[in-house]
């Protein structure tokens, strides 16, 4: 084989690759996608704080794509996830070529890269352990679909008013300390497809809330944050706020599917979201490099 490394040219090519590559649970990577459409949307306009020539590296074995790699790096977190390796047949030396090409554009401000790998990738599990990345934990990947979901929620919620912001920084702050989104960033990100969700105290303090993101192109939604404040858990707020947040969702025509994250470790939440309906869908094994 006559194998070259380089930056991405054909990008829709490169989605249907990666599309391939994590239909299989041996070869999937998590939080990159499913369907090459979506992975192309990513790839163009929501991936790291660099060029993509700069955050990705592809092998080619003459025409074909055998092997990708890129890092999504968040400048302002000092960090980057891996989306990766991906490499047909599982050649070790074509998935350290990948890795060493993406590292050298590689900014000082990054401190850590995390690797979030399906727990059937032996592979990248075993590529990531070689690079000297520490393992810290496991997440399950939990789904819903339209077809399964009782809908019958009775709109406990409401969307946030900018009364409560203080309410709700405190309540996200204390729940996520170390997180991907902090309070401020979620609050931004509040448009016509995303929600942010709450149940109030009083007209200046909420006693929950859930942080949900549509994206009916691609027929998905995502749950990404759901919070209960200590005093007031045990009351059910929790359920009220799920059921709300899926309903809202498949408010959508085009959303067959809606998506949780949660630590394995979490047995409480992942007991609330399957007495909803929620099924497990696949579990993550996350490890961390310190650059």
């Amino acid at each position: 084989m006559d194998i070259k490394f380089v930056s991405p040219k054909e990008v829709k090519e490169l989605s249907v690759y990666l599309e391939k590559m994590n239909a299989d649970n041996s070869s999937h990577i998590g939080f990159c996608g499913e369907q090459s459409g979506e992975i192309y949307d990513s790839l163009m306009n929501d991936f790291s704080d660099l060029k993509i020539e700069d955050s990705f590296a592809v092998a080619w074995d003459k025409s074909q794509i055998i092997g990708a790699m890129g890092l999504d790096i968040d400048l302002g977190n000092g960090a980057a996830d891996v989306w990766g390796p991906f490499v047909t047949g599982g050649e070790t030396d074509t998935a350290q070529a990948l890795w060493e090409k993406v590292l050298l554009n590689l900014p000082e401000e990054i401190k850590s890269c995390s690797f979030f790998i399906n727990k059937d990738n032996e592979f990248a599990k075993k590529f990531a352990i070689q690079n000297n990345a520490e393992y810290c934990g496991a997440d399950a990947v939990l789904h819903i679909t339209r077809n399964t979901f009782t809908q019958d929620a009775i709109d406990a919620s409401e969307k946030m008013g900018e009364a409560c912001h203080d309410s709700f920084a405190r309540l996200h702050d204390m729940a996520f300390p170390k997180t991907y989104f902090n309070s401020g960033t979620i609050l931004s990100r509040v448009n016509s497809h995303n929600d942010l969700l709450i149940i109030k105290e009083d007209e200046a303090n909420i006693k929950g809330y859930v942080y949900i993101e549509a994206n009916p192109e691609h027929n998905e939604g995502n749950i990404e944050y759901i919070a209960v404040s200590e005093g007031v858990r045990g009351q059910g707020i929790g359920k009220r706020l799920l059921k709300d947040a899926v309903k809202k969702l498949f408010s959508y025509p085009s959303i067959g599917e809606v998506t949780i994250c949660v630590s394995c470790e979490n047995t409480a939440a992942i007991n609330l979201y399957k007495s909803v309906g929620f099924k497990e869908k696949y579990v993550l094994d996350s490890y961390e490099v310190t650059m």
